[in-house]
């Protein structure tokens, strides 16, 4: 507990103690509100991040990054991911490769790294977050794995005889996790491996720790082990403390149960972590996706604080192999704002809407929507609705003062209010046509809270009158 009471210090003061950097210039990082740790500050005020982006690692595709920045800005978002990954085509490693096509793990290439700071200038020129996962699993594996530079058999600085590592690894990360993952002290200590990981990763923050508007995830769904993770963002944290720079750092396992054993290595060390990736609940569905958050959200609050609930990726697939459905991927992304997390994103093609029209519609009703009430003074209360089906409607609320419903599908159900002696008004929003219905008095207390037709998703905003 007082390894968490000063990490909290440490982020509300903005490292008040470092010298490095002007408090004035802290201020302006993405971290915690102070006022509602359920949500981030940036530049000094609250924000709720959406998004939506047809890469994950955007930085690594310049032309399709331009673009994306540009219509998620415009339709009112400012959330993507980057992973640092160069298995896609167009795309470029981080080190040097020599003329015999071997890489040298000492020398960089400055393509890469260019293409990395630019999607964080471009990216703060709009305002837009970026959430960097610094591993990117995918890349370590199967037939990525052969052409990876970190590979012995593709650079000139290492053999399979001086480290751990395998010149073929064809496991599915959730199969078999490689020894590129257990090279830590506290696992293999493979110390010629990490040596070159460390370099990796201070040249990342060597760049990165320049820019207000970064995240950080330590790896992609991830089943190495907890050693791992908790290795590299200690490491992360001492790195920007001496830096005078605040950090905010999370780690997405693999498990889509949010309660399995291994969403513990994030919320038991919270002095590590400042939020908590819920990605792989977006597996989930309906109720059981909403229910999932909400017991993470109260989790994190008996285990030591609130922590933000972030959603770098939303599916629309129900599973791995089945076939897309749009529908439940929207669904999913507009719970994850009325379980009160603080970020929810579109995942890319093939596994989610990316930033295709149907994500823009829904980002731009989304922001539309939560920029007509104070969002960040609400929490999620389930409980004030009755005579509900499963997945039928979700509540939002300041009690008294605002209520903020939302309707998969349309619905009638019964919302209790808070006593007062002024009345209520209910506002419809269509998020099809971004408008807002003319607003009508709300009578009796319990309230009957009908959506005006049930073919579509309905939001509700009801108020003191």
């Amino acid at each position: 507990m007082k390894k968490i009471a000063i990490l909290l210090i440490i982020i509300a003061t903005g490292f008040l103690n470092c010298t490095s950097t002007s408090q004035e210039n802290l201020s302006q990082h993405i971290q915690l509100c102070i006022q509602n740790p359920h949500y981030f500050a940036y530049k000094g005020k609250p924000v709720l991040l959406l998004g939506g982006s047809d890469e994950d690692n955007l930085f690594n595709n310049p032309y399709l990054m331009e673009e994306n920045l540009e219509t998620l800005y415009e339709v009112g978002g400012n959330y993507i991911r980057c992973t640092m990954s160069s298995r896609d085509n167009g795309n470029v490693w981080p080190f040097a490769q020599k003329q015999n096509g071997l890489y040298d793990l000492d020398q960089y290439n400055q393509e890469y790294w260019n293409r990395f700071e630019n999607c964080l200038v471009r990216a703060r020129d709009y305002d837009i977050i970026v959430q960097v996962e610094i591993w990117a699993t995918f890349d370590f594996y199967r037939d990525y794995w052969t052409v990876n530079p970190f590979n012995p058999a593709n650079n000139i600085n290492y053999s399979i005889d001086d480290t751990q590592l395998k010149s073929t690894w064809p496991h599915h990360p959730a199969s078999k996790p490689q020894p590129f993952f257990f090279s830590v002290p506290e696992q293999n200590n493979d110390s010629l491996l990490i040596k070159y990981q460390r370099k990796f990763v201070d040249k990342l923050l060597s760049i990165s720790l320049n820019y207000d508007n970064v995240l950080y995830c330590m790896d992609n769904e991830t089943r190495a082990p907890a050693e791992w993770a908790w290795y590299w963002a200690d490491y992360i944290q001492k790195k920007a403390y001496q830096s005078g720079v605040p950090v905010m750092l999370t780690e997405m396992w693999d498990a889509h149960d949010l309660h399995n054993k291994e969403h513990r290595r994030t919320y038991d060390h919270l002095e590590l972590f400042a939020y908590f990736d819920i990605s792989q609940n977006n597996w989930q569905e309906g109720q059981t996706h909403y229910e999932n958050a909400l017991w993470v959200r109260n989790l994190l609050q008996d285990h030591g604080g609130v922590r933000p609930l972030t959603n770098i990726k939303v599916y629309h697939r129900r599973h791995n192999n089945m076939p897309n459905t749009p529908s439940v991927g929207v669904d999913r992304w507009w719970q994850n704002i009325f379980a009160g997390c603080a970020s929810t994103r579109f995942h890319r093609p093939t596994g989610g809407t990316g930033l295709n029209p149907l994500s823009q519609q829904n980002i731009r009703a989304a922001r539309t929507f939560t920029d007509a009430f104070n969002i960040f003074a609400c929490q999620p209360l389930p409980d004030l609705l009755s005579d509900t089906d499963p997945n039928e409607a979700y509540c939002l609320a300041d009690p008294g003062n605002t209520y903020a419903l939302y309707f998969p599908t349309g619905g009638n159900v019964t919302l209790k209010l808070e006593e007062t002696s002024k009345q209520y008004k209910i506002t419809w929003f269509d998020p099809v046509t971004l408008k807002f219905y003319k607003a009508k008095t709300i009578t009796g207390n319990p309230a009957q809270i009908q959506s005006p037709n049930m073919d579509q998703i309905w939001l509700a905003l009801i108020n003191i009158q």
